[in-house]
């Protein structure tokens, strides 16, 4: 392809905000539309409410009581043509003190419908479960029964979808201007659902405080925001949840304590991390909070992040570090980290409850990269063994739990919706914290986030049944992503309610049994099709946080090998908006290609089966945009399971085609025409659903009409210049793949035979050797360097990354499944890395050649290979693969 139309492609501009226009969907009162004859059998109800109804609410009627409740009632009641008529159905809505907090009970009988509840959050979800009722029931009807049902998930967070980040590259803070984020019916659609809280995001250094005056200039203009949202949110049962990541690390960054200014306190930064010890550390959080609650007290609580993303505290570094390394801090290092947490802990919570004693302190350990039984696992283990009972502990549901996929065992870093869980750490945790939350992704996670929501309710059944048995007792639902309105909020909310359904199936049925009716049935059996399909993603890093699933349908596809990067998926920033050939970076050394083919079509295969039963229903659905548009996101998230197939497949016949000069250019060709047709159909979903490609992290679209416009004329030049111009015979084939090596060059001997070493500027030589078993690196001249080396087993993969500073050796050891046995000998002025062959198994082609590098960190151009390093990414580091040379494998020469 012209690498010039690859330069327009990525360059293509952003929908203009207008044309999201889901923003102003949500905004919208939502259709009731019931078409006549599709309603379930009211039985003994059947023409009850012909007459009208007569709404008698004896609950007092304070400055609390859910008239927005109400009202949505009563547009229940207009569109099913129900009046509301002093001689109509008694409804009576009636205070009863016997129940808990939030409870309520519904009875809809041929005589009367009775609504009770002890408190207003209760009666609104009254008011809400007999909207559901009526919705079921074919005519003016409801559907009889008796239902009784308290929440044991008594926080159910939540976020706009909509609403800024604060991060780059707009750095929009939405306490700082007029755009209402929180409209009436966006607030009238999460209440519904069962979302009773929403979480936004503050930031110390915005907030005034005694020892760093300077600070807060603009507090009050927040504050105001502030309470106006919590005021709005409120009259929908919706508290609002401040979101911390606090401390900071001390530096020059936008949300940190800068480095000058700290100056004074030199308690606080000994390290560059925020001591947490000291009293000025002490005194800064304290303040903070204050400010805080005493500005809105009528906050729900205080989410805070005390390790993991941006927290700077020593003991955050310290816990997630296992040691001090060269950054001791004189104050942190002399006690135990878990003492550390406690006091920062309880003065968060004092400082809450002396305000409000009712708002809650949640500490998130967001710790993505441990292990199940690992060192790490074991110190986050010692937290929840002592955690006070006033406060709730947050553990990421899924992240550090092994998964079984293919007959190994594979690690769930990250949360995921896709796997059930939850890990050990969070079920040990449960038995010892007495109030937990978990951090799920309720709508989707980074497996998939370019849709609203994965319509996947029954992964969403079995976490919340282990929650139940476990007495979780909150829940944030969502990232930045994860928390569009519609089916998986609604799923949520209903699971954190008991009695708990008692089987999956009777659930789904009667979750969709509201919007579907009678068609619930056939709906619940594609819902269930959905959920064991996804169940078969990938459980691997690389895999969520590159794609392909978010966005391989927007991916150029190359015939020629490029040797150009992935793309990150929750930020459009650095990389350009197009995504490269190297498809080895999006399953690191988790999965193999084979292996990632093969669970992506059982992923496939269960989807379309899926869909086989909720496609044929769209006929049924022409005049309901909200059920058309399940259908429709449906079969898009298909279209994406389906073109990451195709691209795993386009790939894998291209390696044999390359390694072994196999033609494949046919099959290739007809994967490439396959992939026109999808996005030819994506485009048709896009124009008729905005939400479809949009990113609620990245704050863009990562697919969009225009874009697949651009990939289908790109896959056209494919077939009509490419395929025809390729020779599988063609010599550069074999120096790409280092048959015939061309350019830098160095011999791996077997061992015991002479070696070359390699000199790099700056001083640090290296040698290589092997065996059958190992392969062994050795660094010399390396007193006071800090370098990295990386070992790339084949063309487009991700590279075996390690690491060397004075004090420590690093591995990453997330790329891996199992923590690789990679051994390290620290001499005085050099380093011997013994790296094992069968970490590289199923990776590296026998017979060819692997890709190396060294260079220094602080010295760019101390570096064996030439070239320049590409921007950050996460996992994938600085690591341009043209900055390499070939390490080539000596025979044995025995």
């Amino acid at each position: 392809m012209n690498t010039q139309h690859i330069e327009r492609y990525a360059k293509i501009p952003q929908p203009p905000r207008e044309e999201a226009k889901f923003m102003t969907e949500l905004r919208q009162k939502a259709e009731c539309r019931f078409q006549e004859g599709r309603g379930c059998d009211p039985g003994e109800m059947r023409h009850a409410l012909d007459r009208g109804i007569r709404l008698d609410i004896s609950f007092p009627q304070g400055e609390d009581f859910p008239s927005t409740a109400f009202d949505s009632l009563r547009n229940i009641l207009s569109a099913k043509g129900i009046a509301e008529t002093a001689e109509g159905f008694p409804a009576r809505f009636v205070r009863d003190d016997s129940l808990v907090q939030e409870e309520y009970q519904v009875d809809i009988t041929p005589t009367e419908i009775t609504v009770a509840a002890a408190d207003s959050d209760g009666l609104r979800r009254g008011v809400y479960f007999l909207e559901d009722r009526l919705r079921e029931a074919e005519g003016a009807a409801a559907m009889p029964g008796h239902w009784r049902r308290r929440p044991f998930v008594k926080h159910r967070i939540s976020r706009c979808f909509f609403g800024p980040t604060t991060r780059p590259p707009f750095f929009i803070d939405e306490l700082t201007n007029d755009i209402d984020y929180y409209p009436e019916e966006y607030l009238n659609r999460l209440a519904h659902e069962g979302v009773n809280g929403l979480w936004l995001t503050m930031y110390f250094q915005d907030l005034p405080s005694s020892l760093f005056p300077e600070h807060g200039a603009q507090a009050e203009i927040r504050f105001a925001k502030l309470r106006k949202t919590v005021e709005r949110c409120g009259r929908y049962g919706i508290r609002i949840y401040v979101f911390l990541s606090e401390p900071k690390p001390i530096r020059s960054y936008r949300y940190s304590i800068h480095p000058e200014e700290a100056a004074a306190y030199p308690d606080l930064n000994q390290t560059g991390h925020a001591c947490t010890s000291s009293e000025a550390g002490k005194q800064y959080i304290r303040e903070c909070v204050r400010r805080i609650f005493q500005a809105v007290p009528q906050l729900g609580g205080i989410i805070n992040i005390m390790l993991g993303e941006d927290n700077g505290s020593c003991a955050a570094y310290h816990c997630s570090t296992g040691g001090w390394n060269t950054w001791k801090c004189p104050l942190c290092s002399q006690r135990d980290d878990v003492d550390i947490f406690l006091e920062t802990t309880e003065i968060f919570a004092s400082e809450i409850h002396r305000v409000n004693p009712d708002a809650v302190y949640i500490g998130w350990f967001y710790t993505p990269m441990q292990r199940d039984g690992g060192e790490f696992n074991k110190r986050l283990r010692r937290i929840a063994e002592r955690w006070p009972d006033n406060a709730t502990l947050m553990f990421n549901f899924e992240s550090g739990a092994q998964a079984l996929q293919l007959g190994k065992t594979r690690v769930v870093f990250d949360y995921s919706l896709a796997f059930v869980g939850p890990s050990q750490l969070f079920a040990d945790a449960c038995r010892h914290a007495k109030h937990m939350a978990a951090k799920l992704q309720v709508g989707c996670s980074h497996e998939n986030a370019s849709v609203p929501f994965m319509p996947v309710p029954e992964n969403l059944y079995d976490k919340y049944r282990f929650m139940e048995a476990n007495h979780v007792d909150a829940a944030m639902q969502c990232w930045y992503f994860g928390n569009y309105p519609g089916l998986m909020n609604k799923a949520a909310g209903e699971l954190s309610f008991l009695p708990f359904p008692p089987n999956p199936m009777a659930f789904l049925e009667e979750l969709a049994r509201p919007d579907w009716r009678r068609d619930a049935p056939q709906v619940a059996k594609a819902w269930h099709l959905f959920s064991m399909a996804y169940r078969q993603f990938p459980m691997n890093i690389q895999f969520e946080w590159y794609g392909p699933l978010h966005n391989a349908i927007a991916w150029p596809l190359h015939l020629f090998p490029v040797d150009e990067p992935i793309s990150p998926t929750w930020l459009l920033k650095n990389f350009p908006e197009v995504s490269g050939d190297r498809v080895g970076e999006c399953l690191g050394f988790h999965h193999t290609l084979q292996e990632a083919l093969e669970l992506c079509g059982d992923m496939n295969r269960l989807w379309q089966e899926g869909l086989q039963e909720l496609l044929p229903l769209r006929k049924s659905y022409l005049t309901d945009r909200e059920r058309l548009m399940d259908i429709g996101l449906a079969e898009a998230v298909g279209l994406q399971i389906q073109s990451a197939v195709n691209m795993l497949e386009f790939y894998r016949l291209r390696e044999e085609l390359l390694y072994c000069h196999r033609d494949n250019l046919a099959p290739m060709a007809e994967l490439v025409r396959k992939e026109i047709v999808n996005s030819r159909r994506m485009k048709e979903l896009c124009l008729e659903d905005s939400r479809l490609g949009y990113h609620s992290e990245a704050e863009g679209y990562l697919f969009f009409p225009e874009k697949l416009d651009a990939r289908i004329a790109l896959l056209e030049e494919l077939l009509h210049d490419d395929f025809p111009a390729f020779d599988i015979h063609a010599p550069w084939i074999d120096e790409f793949t280092g048959k015939t090596p061309k350019g830098l060059a160095a011999v791996c001997a077997w061992k015991g035979q002479p070696v070359e070493r390699q000199a790099i500027e700056g001083g640090i030589t290296w040698s290589a050797t092997h065996d059958d078993a190992n392969i062994y690196l050795l660094f010399e001249n390396t007193a006071g360097k800090h370098f990295i080396a990386e070992l790339e087993p084949c063309r487009g993969w991700m590279p075996l990354r390690l690491e060397v500073c004075k004090t420590q050796t690093g591995t990453y050891d997330h790329q891996y499944p199992t923590v690789p046995n990679i051994a390290f000998d620290m001499r005085e002025n050099a380093v011997q890395a013994t790296i094992p062959k069968a970490l590289l198994k199923g990776f590296h082609r026998d017979g060819f050649p692997l890709r190396f590098n060294v260079h220094e960190m602080s010295n760019a151009t101390a570096s064996w290979a030439p070239g320049p390093l590409f921007p950050h990414r996460l996992t994938h580091m600085d690591f341009n693969p043209a900055k390499a040379g070939w390490l080539l494998l000596q025979e044995n020469q025995q």
